[in-house]
C-alpha cells in the first residue's frame, strides 16, 4: 500500500511539474527573450503590412512599445489596454473595442495559468516535503523520478503528435485552439480594420509556438534524462 501511495503522489507531482515547465517555457519565450518581438516584427514587416492594409504608418519602436505594454497587461500587471502611441505622426490609441474585448479574454487565460502554476508549485513542494519526511530525501527523489518518467513519456508522445499536426496545417489547429478557448467568437479580425492582426500575423504565432515547444521539450527531456540516470543508479537499492 505504501508503494501505491508513493506512486500516486509521484504521478500527481509529475503532472503538476510538467504544467509548471510548460507555463515557464511560455514565459521564457514571450517575456524573457531579448528583442523577440522586434525581430519578429522585422521578419514579417509588420509596419509595412499596417501601411498596406490600413494606410497607416508607425515606427518600429512605437510598435515594440505597444506589444511590450500589451504583454504587461496580459499577465495582469496593467489595468487596461488604453495604449496611446504615434500613428501617422499623431497621438492615437492602438487598439479598437473588438481587439480589447478579445485581449481581455486572453488575459483571463494568462492570469489563470500563472495562478494555477503558483498553486502547483506550492503543491509540489508539499508533496516532495511529505515524501522526504516519511521516506528520506534520496528515496523521495527516487519515487518522484519514477513518476516523472512514466508521465513524461506520455507527454512527449502527445507533444510529438500535436507538433506533427501543427506542422502539417498550422492554420487549421490554430483555429481549433481559438474555437476551444475563445468560443465567444471575438478572435477573427480583418487586416483592413485591425491594427492588432497586422502587428501579430499568423507567422508570428507559428514562430512563437515552435519556440515554446522547443524550450518546453528541451527542458522536459533534460529532466527526463536526469531522472532516468538517477533511477537506474539507485534501482537495486530502493526496489528491495
Amino acid at each position: 500500500m505504501k508503494t501505491i501511495h508513493h506512486s500516486f503522489l509521484s504521478i500527481i507531482f509529475s503532472i503538476m511539474l510538467i504544467f509548471i515547465l510548460f507555463v515557464t517555457s511560455f514565459e521564457a519565450v514571450c517575456y524573457w527573450t531579448p528583442d523577440f518581438y522586434r525581430n519578429e516584427f522585422i521578419k514579417y514587416d509588420v509596419t509595412g503590412s499596417l501601411e498596406t492594409w490600413m494606410g497607416e504608418s508607425m515606427s518600429l519602436d512605437d510598435m515594440c512599445y505597444v506589444i511590450d505594454q500589451t504583454m504587461v497587461y496580459l499577465r495582469g500587471d496593467r489595468e487596461n489596454l488604453i495604449i496611446e502611441t504615434n500613428i501617422d505622426d499623431r497621438p492615437a490609441q492602438f487598439y479598437n473595442d473588438n481587439e480589447k474585448s478579445h485581449m481581455a479574454d486572453v488575459r483571463v487565460l494568462f492570469v489563470k495559468c500563472i495562478f494555477l502554476r503558483s498553486i502547483f508549485i506550492l503543491t509540489c513542494l508539499a508533496i516532495s516535503g511529505y515524501l522526504i519526511v516519511i521516506t528520506g530525501a534520496k528515496k523521495a527523489l527516487y519515487h518522484l523520478s519514477k513518476g516523472y518518467i512514466q508521465i513524461c513519456m506520455l507527454i512527449l508522445l502527445i507533444i510529438t503528435v500535436i507538433g506533427l499536426l501543427a506542422a502539417a496545417d498550422f492554420t487549421k489547429y490554430f483555429t481549433i485552439f481559438h474555437e476551444i478557448f475563445f468560443s465567444q467568437g471575438n478572435w477573427m479580425f480583418d487586416p483592413r480594420e485591425s491594427r492588432m492582426i497586422n502587428m501579430l500575423p499568423e507567422g508570428f504565432f507559428s514562430d512563437c509556438a515552435l519556440r515554446i515547444a522547443m524550450t518546453f521539450t528541451g527542458t522536459v527531456t533534460a529532466l527526463l534524462i536526469f531522472c532516468s540516470v538517477f533511477v537506474s543508479s539507485t534501482k537495486k537499492h530502493f526496489s528491495k
